[in-house]
This record gives C-alpha cells, sequence and structure tokens, in this order.
C-alpha cells in the first residue's frame, strides 16, 4: 500500500549488514579496484595522475625549463641514482616543495612492512630504486632557492636535498627509520645557526 515501509524480517538483517573492514582489507580492495564502469582508478600518489592546471600567483614563478632539468639531474645525482628511480619537475603539487610518487603505493607499503628484519634495509633500497619518483614542484621557494645554492654551496645543498627527498618519502609514509636523519638535521641546523646575522 502507498506510504507503507519495506519490512525485512530480523534474520535477513543480520546477513545483510556490513562489518568494519579492517586496514588489511582496505588495502587489498583500494589495490585491486582498478576501475569502476568507464572510469580508470588510481591512487593519488600514483605517478600516471594528471596534474590539474591551476594559474600561477605572484611570487609563484617557474624554474625555467631549462634550468629545472638541470635541477632535476643534478638532484639524482645528489641523491645516488641507486637511490631514486627518477627525478624531475613537476606541476603536481603547489604546498609542498617535493612530493614521491609510486605505482601500487599500497602493495609497496605491505611488501615493506611484511619484509623479514634481516631483509628490511635491502628491501627499501630495492623499492627507491626501482619504484620512486622524486617530483619537484618548480614554483617552490625552496627549490628555486636550491638551484642557486648547488653552485654557490654544494655541500649544504645536498644536505638539503637529501632532507627534501626523505621528507617527501615521510609523507608518503615510506620512511622505515627515521631516526637516520637526525644527523643530517642537526647539520642543517648548525648551519643555519652559524650563519652571521
Amino acid at each position: 500500500a502507498e506510504g507503507s515501509k519495506l519490512q525485512v524480517p530480523a534474520a535477513q538483517q543480520r546477513s545483510i549488514r556490513t562489518e568494519p573492514q579492517s586496514p588489511h582489507h582496505q588495502a587489498v580492495v583500494s589495490t585491486q579496484s582498478t576501475g569502476y564502469k568507464d572510469r580508470k582508478l588510481c591512487t593519488a600518489e600514483a605517478a600516471n595522475v594528471k596534474p590539474v592546471d591551476k594559474p600561477v600567483e605572484p611570487g609563484q614563478e617557474k624554474l625555467e625549463k631549462q634550468e629545472g632539468g638541470r635541477l632535476a639531474t643534478w638532484f639524482r645525482d645528489a641523491l645516488g641514482r641507486e637511490n631514486v628511480k627518477e627525478v624531475k619537475m613537476s606541476d603536481r603539487q603547489h604546498s609542498q616543495p617535493a612530493v614521491v610518487t609510486v605505482e601500487n603505493l599500497t602493495t609497496l607499503r605491505r611488501y615493506l612492512e611484511m619484509a623479514p628484519p634481516e631483509q628490511k634495509e635491502a628491501s627499501y633500497k630495492y623499492l627507491l630504486h626501482n619504484s620512486v619518483v622524486l617530483e619537484l614542484n618548480p614554483s617552490h621557494p625552496i627549490i628555486k632557492q636550491l638551484s642557486t645554492l648547488r653552485e654557490s654551496n654544494p655541500e649544504v645543498a645536498c644536505l638539503v636535498a637529501a632532507q627534501l627527498f626523505d621528507t617527501a618519502l615521510m609523507n608518503a609514509d615510506l620512511v622505515h627509520d627515521p631516526r637516520r636523519m637526525v644527523g643530517r638535521i642537526n647539520q642543517i641546523l648548525k648551519t643555519v645557526t652559524d650563519v652571521k646575522q
């Protein structure tokens, strides 16, 4: 009758009730869900996500393309080519100086979590060399200043580059031992505090 409500037997209600998903189950679903209807699904960290064009705001002018290319090449050499798959300029983000992108990021996180302790470091280095792409923001002040700092003070520039990389890895939840950053951070702090006013 009009206005009447559909009554579902209690037994059926119990059978269709859904349980909260565990983080592991969510990771499996997000990894295996590749599309919906005619749309392709991927994580925000995926390297094939196309950036959205945004107007350039005052003070956010980008590095010139040629200089950006030189900085990306220097950056990869400074990090060590065995530690990163690729370094490139990108318009993907505007708030961070650098981000890392990885295909199948959720799968790789699980891979690192499940690696035996004695294989953790080797697995981590293999991941960085074969999967991690570092994208530099050509509009960010730190990246633009690093372009000149690498020539005027290469030692400090290398410290900054390494810290930017680790910070981007940390934002992606891909740093398995943050303690290794402590010595470098102290070096950077000493450099800053040693600057004559």
